[in-house]
Formats: structure tokens, C-alpha cells, sequence
């Protein structure tokens, strides 16, 4: 990600009316990151440092990787809770939840929450790209309803760095304000559902053609059998 000498500092002539120009060929930075950084450090000697500057830059890009595998991780696990849960019948996904706890490192608390989120993101409610890394915050934001989500996307809140206790606030501030009656189909919604029926599909042509090819190894089998008697 980075060239610098970590030993050596930046000239303090370079700071401030020549730190991008002194920087550029050194750290691969876009304006933005640069200015947020001079922002943060401001009144501080770090932007001089080019070892700690590195040091900073690289622990950003870390957790921005970490942040979205965490992201990744429980919104999958959600949308394969769920597609077990569409199924196993009624009696069975109670047995399930009631043992959740003796088959996986979680509870079915958390599992709940795994699944409202995997659920709001594929029906489209909210972004991935929106999605907290956090499941405790992304669970707050998917338990918001349209009209909650409509304005909280107007204040800025359908973001990744939001916290959980802004929505936690934001959701007791608007508990009263309720969905309005749909009128026809939900864009949104229909596009999620195509998504996960192209996928249902794709999975079930698998599951075809595995059987299939079982179909006519059983067939060859028996045709050989019938031969040698």
C-alpha cells in the first residue's frame, strides 16, 4: 500500500503547504483520506512522521477488510438460517431453536438477529453497502419500517459507520410513525425476490443434474447386471 523510508520524517517545510505534493509520491492516498487525516491530526506532528503516517494508513485499510468479512460473515450466516428455515416444518424449527445452543457457537437470540438482517438486505429494505459491521447495530437498522427507513435515510443514518445507540435513540424518537398502506408492487422487493429465486434456481439445476447423472449410472448399472445374467 505504501513507500516510505518509516525512519525517515517528513521535511516540516512540506507541512502544510506542501504535505500532498511531498506525500504523493511516497503514500498512495486519495484527497479525501489526506484531508481527513490532516483533519485528525491537526495541531499534532504525526503528518511529518512518514513510519507513523504508514502505521496509520495500513490500520485503516486492516480494519476496512476486517469491518466487511465481519459484514459478510453474519449476513451469509443469516441468509442460510433462513433458507433452512423455509424447509424445515413448524415442529422441526422449534426443535432447532429449542437446541440451537448444543449445535452452534451462538445463541438463537443472536441467530434471530442474523436472520431479520440477511432478511431486510435481501428484500431489499436495506443496502449491503449500508450494512454495519457490527450485527447489534445492523439488527437495529433492519428492525426500522419503511417510513422509519425513509427518514432515517434523509438524516444520514443508513450508513455503515452509524452506531447502535443513534439508531437505538432514533427508533424511540420515531416508534409511532407507522408504514404506509402500499400501493402496488414494491420495486425493491420484487427485485429482491427475483434475486433469490434466480438463485433458488441456479442451486436447484444443480441439484437436477446431480440427479440426473445418478439416474443413469443406476440405469447402467442395471443394464449391466441384466446383461451378465
Amino acid at each position: 500500500m505504501l513507500r516510505v523510508d518509516t525512519d525517515e520524517a517528513l521535511p516540516a517545510t512540506s507541512i502544510p503547504d506542501k504535505r500532498q505534493g511531498e506525500m504523493a509520491p511516497l503514500i498512495q492516498l486519495d484527497e479525501g483520506l489526506l484531508g481527513t487525516l490532516n483533519e485528525v491530526f491537526a495541531g499534532t506532528s504525526l503528518m511529518r512522521d512518514q513510519r507513523k503516517v504508514r502505521l496509520v494508513v495500513k490500520l485503516r485499510a486492516q480494519v476496512d477488510v476486517a469491518w466487511t468479512q465481519t459484514r459478510d460473515a453474519f449476513l451469509e450466516i443469516g441468509r442460510a438460517l433462513n433458507e433452512v428455515d423455509q424447509v424445515l416444518d413448524d415442529e422441526e424449527r422449534e426443535s432447532l431453536k429449542r437446541g440451537f445452543r448444543k449445535l452452534f457457537p451462538f445463541s438463537e437470540t443472536v441467530a434471530s438477529q442474523f436472520r431479520a438482517i440477511a432478511r431486510a438486505v435481501d428484500e431489499g429494505h436495506i443496502p449491503k453497502d449500508a450494512l454495519p459491521g457490527s450485527y447489534g447495530t445492523a439488527y437495529q437498522m433492519a428492525l426500522l419500517n419503511s417510513e422509519q427507513r425513509t427518514i432515517a435515510e434523509k438524516e444520514g443514518l443508513l450508513r455503515p459507520t452509524v452506531s447502535r445507540n443513534t439508531l437505538i435513540e432514533f427508533r424511540r424518537l420515531h416508534e409511532g410513525v407507522q408504514p404506509r398502506t402500499a400501493r402496488g408492487p414494491d420495486p425493491a422487493k420484487m427485485q429482491a425476490e427475483l434475486g433469490r429465486l434466480e438463485r433458488t434456481e441456479v442451486k436447484m439445476a444443480k441439484a437436477l443434474e446431480g440427479v440426473r447423472k445418478r439416474i443413469n449410472e443406476i440405469r447402467e448399472l442395471l443394464a449391466m447386471e441384466a446383461g451378465e445374467a
